[in-house]
């Protein structure tokens, strides 16, 4: 009889272990089924993407990177974005009213946008703080890797690149349409970006970009959750609790987290690309050179920074640069290529980035290198 009980309580916990397998394996074979959507011509689900801002929305949204750029010197907030998981909570009404939560474990930081200005709030310090004016270039924040907002970027950077279209599937319980965009410059270390949307208004749901000569995506951003429709009023009014501390920048926040107090002088070509905007849309000490996917960034660096940032590169197993007129070192992970250069004529140190071959940023390295001091 105690045989007899024995085998029936093992084929009663066979029964539940099956059914907690299949109950944690449904959200994948759902996601996997066919999505019964009619395909949209890849040109105009493009033209649809970058239209969407219209259209309101409210989900919550994973990004996982595995880029592995190393922690830089007060950019560990920006390399984080491409290293691990970041949860983003989403309220979206228009391009002049939204919100996003950044959720951690312990913490909150919530930033919202409204027609006065942008508003963050800390919720581990209880620290409200109000942007003033516009800020027309700043660092990377969490924002950017929502599926629309990266999406639109990525076709806004590269609006004549040839896209093709991708097998529909299932975001966030959604017949999302597809499309594949592949840059043309070969000079650019992004093989493909994969973008599935919405197909009535184009708002994109999830965004995959993988490097060039690469198996697999190295950033993956998708909805869980998501509705299309506006979010109450009360969710996007800034928070205000009555015993938070209250703050007002008015600094972009890429000159304070950078030290940057003089702009350089910048050639008017490097790598033979042109220079497109010596302060990134009116804010100094940054340049931008090239168009598109394969563009590059130029920032100079205080002294201190710079030879922290040099170290923090060689701990990441960057190499050693002898260049016409100075030093550096380069860091190549793709697609993210890195230069840290010190300038014997100018006498400064700079940080050239950008989703560019190894080739190009050293050449525009060696330019900059014998380019002329600038006032300090």
């Amino acid at each position: 009889m105690a045989s007899v009980v024995a085998r029936d309580r093992r084929r009663r916990w066979s029964l539940v272990a099956v059914l907690a397998a299949v109950l944690i394996a449904l959200p994948a074979v759902v996601a996997a089924l066919p999505s019964p959507v009619a395909p949209v011509e890849p040109g105009r689900l493009r033209e649809l993407m970058v239209r969407s801002a219209a259209q309101p929305y409210q989900g919550y949204a994973e990004s996982t990177g595995t880029v592995g750029v190393p922690d830089l010197p007060n950019l560990t907030q920006v390399t984080s974005l491409v290293n691990g998981t970041t949860r983003i909570r989403s309220w979206y009404d228009s391009p002049e009213r939204w919100r996003f939560d950044v959720l951690s474990l312990g913490n909150e930081h919530d930033v919202y946008r409204t027609p006065e200005g942008e508003f963050l709030w800390e919720y581990g310090t209880s620290r409200v703080t109000q942007v003033l004016g516009e800020q027309p270039v700043r660092l990377p924040r969490a924002g950017d890797l929502l599926p629309p907002d990266l999406a639109r970027r990525v076709l806004a950077a590269a609006p004549g690149d040839p896209v093709e279209a991708l097998p529909a599937r299932r975001v966030a319980g959604v017949g999302a349409v597809g499309l594949r965009v592949r840059p043309a410059d070969p000079e650019t270390t992004i093989g493909q970006v994969d973008i599935w949307a919405e197909p009535d208004s184009g708002l994109p749901l999830r965004v995959e970009v993988t490097a060039r000569g690469g198996a697999a995506p190295i950033l993956v951003t998708e909805f869980l959750e998501v509705r299309l429709d506006r979010p109450d009023p009360l969710t996007l009014t800034p928070a205000h609790p009555p015993e938070a501390e209250e703050h007002v920048l008015m600094a972009p926040d890429i000159v304070a987290a950078l030290g940057v107090a003089n702009p350089a002088l910048f050639p008017a070509e490097l790598a033979g690309r042109p220079l497109r905007t010596a302060e990134l849309a009116g804010v100094p000490g940054a340049a931008l050179y090239g168009t598109g996917l394969s563009a590059f960034v130029v920032l100079p660096l205080p002294r201190g920074l710079g030879g922290r940032a040099t170290e923090a590169a060689r701990k990441a197993a960057a190499i050693d640069l002898t260049l016409p007129g100075g030093t550096g070192v380069l860091l190549t992970i793709p697609p993210v290529t890195v230069i840290i250069e010190r300038s014997t004529a100018s006498r400064r140190s700079f940080l050239l980035t950008g989703l560019v071959t190894r080739s190009v940023l050293e050449r525009a390295a060696a330019d900059l290198s014998t380019a002329p001091r600038s006032g300090r």
